[in-house]
């Protein structure tokens, strides 16, 4: 890849997929445990397939919901996550406790306002910033990325919300703003999908090979 900007594919469902993108080089590869969403992991994977995938380059990445503190430690541990995402109403109470075992990405669901960002300074290593909806995720639609731009971020974070083959353009555009200089990678999931939870590895590719 000709850049520095990091890659994360989201709400992968099968280890061969998961073997894929490592071997592209993506940094981070996320399995979703929220038991609601159309890319439940644990629909298509065993918590021990799930243990059992050791990236050569990538960081597992769990992706949770308003879950409950043990029972989200336990998933965790079982499956050897390396960093965890949580996308629900977490407090940053919640954040800490979780922070203290983990790296910690912390999300933010953008409507017609930027989300109050430090209560989580002290709390999150990361944040993303996805579009808002009852969903948590997954919706395949962009938020405002001008909301963002001239808002100095001050912790390096990921874009989400739809991002897709079409977006390089805006991308680019975003990297050369005040918050551009925070935007550490790109996180893309149903955009690249030929059905929930199963990814179109050659789009990826491309994609990931043509952003500059």
């Amino acid at each position: 890849m000709r850049t520095t900007l990091q890659y994360k594919v989201c709400g992968i469902t099968s280890t061969e997929q998961a073997h894929a993108l490592d071997e592209l080089g993506v940094n981070y590869i996320g399995f979703i445990f929220y038991p609601h969403s159309k890319r439940y992991v644990l629909s298509k994977m065993s918590i021990d397939e799930v243990s059992n995938f050791t990236p050569k380059n990538a960081k597992k990445v769990g992706v949770f919901v308003n879950e409950e503190l043990e029972k989200l430690l336990q998933i965790a541990t079982a499956a050897s996550l390396d960093c965890i995402q949580l996308h629900g109403d977490e407090t940053p109470e919640y954040c800490a406790a979780i922070s203290e075992k983990f790296e910690l990405i912390k999300v933010f669901r953008v409507g017609d306002e930027m989300p109050e960002l430090a209560p989580f300074e002290n709390v999150a290593d990361y944040y993303l910033f996805d579009t808002d909806s009852k969903m948590y995720g997954g919706t395949g639609v962009h938020f405002n990325w001008e909301l963002l731009k001239g808002n100095t971020i001050g912790k390096p974070f990921f874009l989400s919300g739809g991002i897709g083959p079409n977006d390089l353009g805006g991308i680019e555009v975003l990297k050369q703003t005040k918050a551009g200089k925070d935007l550490m990678a790109v996180d893309i999931n149903s955009q690249f999908e030929d059905s929930p939870g199963i990814k179109n590895i050659e789009q990826i590719k491309t994609f990931i090979y043509e952003i500059v």
